[in-house]
């Protein structure tokens, strides 16, 4: 940490400071320091005594709490650093690090009493600024996400650097997003000698920002000056990770890793062409923990499409919630949707939600995985196949089989398109989000319905049973995941519903055992409710969703046909259909009156009208 005493000129620049007198401005610049502060520097930590005030002059700083890994909030140019503390005469709340490489300016207690003593505007100033920052840190807390600015593009394991990635990515951001590019030789034919290091520098990199959505730092191969300050600007990296080459890491990983938490880690993996499924991703996700990956093939921009959605938080997610055979309206919903030129970037759900959304995964049409429905239920009768009731009522081994039939040996990582599943961790009382493993045991754990079938255990003895009972509307994952708008499909009945059942006319084991042997007795037999039935109404009772909706969130209930129950498997067409021409219907409806939800969801789909802005120039690279 360097400082230095500043001219009054770098104060008037500062929002907030516009308009001072200069004789207030020299008087502050007189006792004021500029200080430097690399990737990772401590500016101030919690509990410390609050002696100075600081405004940030260019860079980014988080502010971090005990107790919580992520920072709570960021601060910017322009705005003040530990001013409640100073004002307020306490110890520091919080601990606040570099995010990148920064400039500040530092004023003690001491030099702010009397130069406010001299100049008795100065407090109200820095008050004013005060409260602009107090009214943007109130909107973070509420939900809106810190969006990414600066992406450094790195070489993972003996991947070398993939200027067909970069060339796409730059006509990926044409479709929308002002983007700059930048490289070691560029930023030097800039700086005119100087070294990436020097203030001037980091200043003019920082001010970038200001000026376009995205700043993409396009690193060397190997860690060098111009690849450390690369990882240094980054809020998120790239990972670039080829096909056949060394999975293991490399040092400009190792010192990414350094410095970057597995929250700004993205693994990118590349591929000459698209497909349903890839293989070999978990070898490099085995060394590497990362925030995300995502598969991009090389044919197109489509794939980069959809990973600028998820650095810019425009992400659409598909949410499907658990509900038995009703679950086939869920597949209705979704291509209702997808014709209507939505395009969803991650899926995710409960139970038979998670079934569904994993099978889309696979980037089939909703027909094909209507036609794995009828195979696993209806064909396959997974869920009619009784059992002696000692671990559940069914013969899991039968639906097991099924489910290998359909996903086969498929890993969730090596997925075209993001999945998560969600089921019960009774060992550990909390939901369970699956994103890595084969696809048939994260959809089997999902759907283990108490009673029904065997809990589902992990290697390491964890017992696992079905995600609705404590997260049947899995929107928390999904927001945990990625910023932007979400399709919310739940399947819950709203009608109250009776049962003309006397509760004393219910049999014992005695007069079931009667009735079993003689069927003019088994017709007398109360109507109620089946175990199976029981079962689902009380799984699909849970409507908590553990997050809140955003005003972007679209939640859909579908119509489903008259006389379907959870156990209507059978039926999965006449519900799938239903579903869709019902969804399709509501969604021309909201069409025509100009939704803004639904034009949310279409508008990262669409070509921007303003003109993209690329500092280096096609094929410069």
């Amino acid at each position: 940490m360097a400082s230095q005493t500043i001219p009054s000129d770098i104060l008037s620049a500062l929002p907030g400071f516009e308009g001072s007198a200069d004789s207030d401005l020299e008087a502050l610049a007189s006792v004021t320091e500029e200080r430097e502060l690399r990737r990772g520097d401590v500016l101030v930590r919690q509990g410390d005594p609050a002696d100075a005030l600081y405004f940030v002059l260019s860079g980014r700083l988080g502010v971090y709490v005990r107790g919580v890994v992520e920072p709570i909030a960021e601060i910017g140019q322009g705005q003040p650093v530990g001013e409640m503390g100073f004002f307020a005469g306490v110890a520091r709340t919080a601990t606040v690090v570099a995010l990148r490489d920064s400039r500040l300016l530092a004023i003690t207690r001491e030099q702010f009493r009397k130069v406010s003593a001299a100049c008795p505007n100065i407090p109200g100033t820095v008050i004013t600024s005060l409260a602009r920052r107090l009214s943007a840190s109130s909107q973070t807390a509420a939900g809106m996400a810190t969006p990414v600015r600066t992406v450094a593009i790195l070489s993972a394991g003996g991947s070398s650097p993939s200027y067909d990635f970069i060339e796409l990515l730059r006509r990926a951001c044409e479709g929308g997003s002002r983007a700059i590019f930048l490289t070691q030789k560029e930023v030097s034919a800039r700086g005119q000698g100087r070294a990436l290091d020097h203030p001037a520098t980091s200043a003019w990199l920082n001010a970038l920002e200001a000026e376009v959505d995205l700043v993409f730092y396009v690193a060397d191969r190997t860690l060098t000056d111009w690849t450390r300050k690369c990882i240094r600007q980054a809020d998120v990296i790239l990972l670039l990770a080829a096909a056949g080459a060394s999975v293991d890491l490399n040092e400009v990983e190792l010192f990414a890793f350094s410095i970057h938490p597995p929250s700004t880690r993205r693994l990118i993996m590349l591929h000459a062409a698209r497909s349903g499924v890839v293989s070999g991703t978990a070898s490099w996700l085995a060394t590497r923990d990362v925030f995300m990956h995502h598969h991009v093939a090389v044919q197109d921009t489509k794939d980069l499409t959809r990973l600028l959605r998820f650095l810019s938080g425009k992400a659409v997610g598909f949410i499907a919630s658990g509900g038995g055979a009703l679950g086939s309206a869920h597949l209705g919903v979704y291509k209702a949707f997808c014709e209507s030129g939505i395009e969803f970037d991650i899926l995710g759900g409960t139970s038979v939600g998670a079934a569904m959304t994993a099978a889309l995964a696979y980037s089939v049409d909703p027909e094909r995985v209507d036609e794995g429905t009828h195979n696993i239920f209806v064909k396959s009768r997974s869920f009619s196949r009784y059992t002696l009731p000692r671990y559940g009522l069914l013969d899991h081994k039968v639906f097991d089989r099924a489910l290998q039939v359909e996903y086969r040996d498929v890993l969730i990582e090596d997925l075209w398109t993001p999945f998560f599943a969600v089921s019960s961790n009774l060992s550990e009382r909390r939901p369970q989000v699956h994103r890595r493993g084969p696809v048939w045991h994260a959809v089997r754990a999902s759907g283990s319905v108490p009673g029904m079938l065997p809990p589902f255990f992990t290697e390491r003895g964890e017992m696992l049973v079905d995600g609705g009972l404590m997260d049947n509307v899995p929107l928390a994952p999904m927001k945990a995941l990625k910023a932007g708008p979400n399709v919310i499909v739940t399947l819950y009945v709203d009608e109250r519903t009776t049962y003309p059942v006397d509760y004393a006319t219910i049999p014992g084991l005695l007069e079931l055992a009667a009735a079993a042997l003689n069927p003019f007795a088994r017709r007398r037999l109360p109507k109620v409710p089946s175990i199976a039935q029981v079962i689902m109404l009380s799984m699909v009772a849970n409507r908590r969703t553990g997050a809140p909706f955003a005003d972007s969130d679209i939640l859909i209930k579908p119509e489903i046909p008259d006389g379907v129950r959870f156990t209507s498997w059978d039926r999965h067409e006449e519900v799938f259909q239903h579903a869709y021409h019902g969804t399709l219907l509501w969604i021309e409806a909201r069409m025509a009156a100009n939704d803004a939800q639904l034009s949310a969801m279409l508008a990262p789909n669409r070509p921007a009208s303003a003109t993209p802005r690329s500092i280096l120039a096609p094929g410069t690279l």
